[in-house]
């Protein structure tokens, strides 16, 4: 008998639907931020900005593919819309998984100095490095997803088994290729994530022991980048925390419902945790990333400035000690532009 653990419709949409909002509403904003620099302060440069443009696309795509699974699932329509759906799902989030990796490992690159002949190597071609590791990696998993969805419509559409050898021989190169991915899929992932965990606690690492001894020198320590460099690396740590319950979560669900005969775990649950990573990552992203949070602020301090422009005109006094500095500026451009 089989236990088929889920979560009911009501409760996937108290979860999901503000997650599905805050998600979709905080990674446009990202996009336009890196569509759209900000003409004055330091802009990013490449690869940089490709590695953050990567991850918001996929976070992006998420938020459109999520309303089309549970469109699919709850209308009861054909079960390849639901596929196509699902596959496109995990391609997005394993391409936004292993793009957070090179993120971490390329920042861990930019903050330790390194001094192995490899390590040298790829810092000076960290561009080149950078655009080929994504290809790759974008294309073994379009691979990998193409030939797992080849071989579900394939046992769909003849309505066979392939266990205790009843598969038929036309069919058994596709299974062989399958059970191939998937074992060097597995195996992947979890390079990938002892990849990101040694590249983030090398960077913590560093930055620690560097502190330590500048304090024990009595020199300043609390520079202008030390404060950026140890929010990237929390972030990137807190990233990796949430990379190891996803892949954990992520191979228990296919072990399971792949070879369990008695437990099933239903596709609410798994779009509900799916969810939580891209809302955790869109979260490390707005903390880690200077361009987003100076954008944030500026955005904040000109509606301030515009609602206390509003209170004046209507005949409300705002003294100019409740300002800051940074907001009579800003009133100051706002009324200019206004007038």
């Amino acid at each position: 008998m089989e236990n088929h653990i889920d979560l009911g419709e009501h409760t996937f949409m108290l979860i999901n639907g503000p997650l599905f909002f805050i998600n979709l509403t905080a990674n446009i904003f990202y996009a336009c931020c890196l569509v759209f620099p900000p003409r004055s302060g330091q802009r990013l440069a490449q690869p940089l900005t490709t590695l953050l443009g990567y991850l918001v696309w996929c976070s992006v795509m998420y938020c459109v593919a999520l309303p089309l699974m549970f469109w699919a699932l709850k209308e009861g329509k054909s079960y390849y819309i639901f596929l196509l759906s699902w596959a496109i799902v995990l391609y997005i989030m394993h391409c936004s998984m292993t793009c957070y990796v090179w993120l971490n490992f390329f920042f861990y690159i930019q903050i330790v100095p390194v001094r192995r002949a490899l390590l040298i190597w790829i810092k000076r071609n960290v561009k080149s490095v950078m655009y080929g590791a994504l290809l790759l990696e974008a294309m073994f998993v379009f691979y990998s997803s193409a030939v797992n969805i080849a071989y579900i419509v394939s046992h769909m559409s003849s309505g066979l088994t392939c266990f205790n050898g009843t598969c038929p021989t036309y069919r058994i190169p596709l299974v062989f290729s399958n059970t191939a991915f998937d074992i060097i899929f597995r195996v992947h992932i979890l390079l990938c994530m002892c990849f990101m965990t040694v590249s983030s606690v090398s960077t913590a690492h560093y930055l620690c022991r560097h502190m330590r001894n500048m304090a024990q020198s009595g020199s300043p320590f609390n520079t202008r980048r030390r404060p950026g460099q140890m929010r990237i690396t929390i972030t990137g740590l807190s990233q990796g925390v949430l990379y190891f319950l996803y892949e954990t979560y992520y191979l228990l669900y296919s072990l399971t419902n792949s070879y369990s005969q008695h437990i099933l775990l239903g596709p609410w649950i798994c779009f509900t945790v799916t969810t939580l990573y891209i809302s955790g990552t869109t979260f490390n992203l707005g903390v880690g990333q200077v361009i987003f949070r100076q954008r944030a602020v500026h955005i904040w301090m000109a509606l301030k400035a515009m609602c206390h422009i509003g209170l004046v005109t209507n005949g409300g006094e705002v003294h100019a000690s409740q300002l800051t500095l940074g907001e009579i500026a800003t009133t100051q451009t706002v009324s200019v532009k206004m007038s």
